[in-house]
């Protein structure tokens, strides 16, 4: 019964911690975002040939521009310039993946960034297949922002969760 009574205290008080505390600060972050990257020997098939892949890796304060982008008709094309498109974009980065490649690539996490969308550019764009959206996570205790690992695996013709957090 004392335990009970222990852990239900213990519970409550974390809980009105985490309540009471403000707003998480979403401050520049030196290598908070880890992107592991692992392509197939068939990566972005196209007529029976594997090629490069163009990926456009985006920090985002919101996420509204990006899917609104995403939904438009030539808004792939334009995504995959990997530009400021918006002022909710904190930064953007562009990468090329080669076949059979494994690699990590770490970014500073901007100033502001509460989201990171992905875009590859597959020669067969199907749009559910070829862009993630991930929220930046938040310490449970803390609230604060914590470092991001990705991981992905670049398929033929989409990309692939292999894990993170």
């Amino acid at each position: 019964m004392k335990k009970t009574i222990r852990a239900l205290l213990a519970v409550s008080f974390v809980l009105t911690i985490v309540s009471c505390a403000s707003a998480p600060k979403y401050v520049y972050e030196e290598g908070a975002i880890n992107l592991r990257l692992k392509s197939g020997p068939d990566v972005n098939l196209y007529d029976g040939k594997a090629h490069t892949l163009l990926l456009c890796v985006y920090q985002l304060r919101d996420p509204n521009a990006f899917n609104q982008l995403f939904d438009e008709e030539d808004g792939i094309s334009k995504l995959l310039e990997c530009s400021r498109f918006d002022p909710s974009v904190m930064s953007s980065k562009r990468i090329v993946v080669q076949p059979n490649e494994d690699s990590t690539k770490t970014l500073d996490r901007s100033e502001g960034t509460k989201y990171v969308g992905i875009v590859a550019g597959y020669f067969q764009m199907e749009k559910k297949n070829i862009t993630r959206l991930m929220q930046v996570p938040l310490g449970m205790l803390t609230g604060s922002p914590k470092k991001m690992d990705i991981g992905l695996y670049l398929g033929p013709k989409e990309i692939q969760e292999i894990g993170g957090k």
